[in-house]
């Protein structure tokens, strides 16, 4: 009989593999590049900045919490002035690339504990945690980008 532990990460994995992860991409390439450092409001994240957070984030859980690697700032702050597109399609590819590593190595670490050191307290995740909070940020800020594209008159993909 199969593990029902399994199957549920079998089944979330392909769902990022077959519908998140090309809907992001496409959204990707939908976004005009002039587009770029456009936001809905003064203030507000500009659409480049979230695929590049999107990125930052994994790089953070995933390469510095769970792994012990210095994590990359990408974006300084959600209005910073992004760089071409090329750039940030390269940054996604070093995100899947990762969130694959990731997905690879949820047996061995989807149990234990990792410890975040705060301003003022030590913070406790496990891995079970830092694999649905990285799901869930994708998912996240998919929606957000959605959003966006609508905002300028363009058709997102279809989910």
């Amino acid at each position: 009989m199969a593990n029902i532990e399994n199957i549920i990460f079998e089944s979330q994995i392909a769902l990022w593999r077959e519908s998140i992860k090309p809907n992001l991409d496409q959204a990707l390439e939908l976004t005009p590049e002039d587009k770029l450092d456009w936001a809905p409001a003064e203030g507000m994240i500009t659409i480049g900045n979230i695929f590049l957070h999107i990125s930052e984030c994994s790089d953070w859980w995933y390469d510095e919490v769970v792994n012990g690697k210095k994590a990359i700032d990408l974006s300084p702050s959600a209005t910073a002035k992004c760089p071409p597109k090329a750039e940030i399609v390269k940054y996604m590819q070093i995100h899947w690339e990762r969130m694959e590593r990731l997905f690879a190595a949820v047996p061995d670490f989807i149990g234990q504990t990792f410890e975040v050191k705060g301003k003022e307290k030590i913070h406790h995740f496990t891995g079970a945690w830092i694999y649905t909070h990285l799901l869930e940020h994708d998912l996240h800020h998919r929606s957000q980008i959605h959003q966006y594209l609508r905002l300028l008159g363009i058709k997102p993909p279809s989910i």
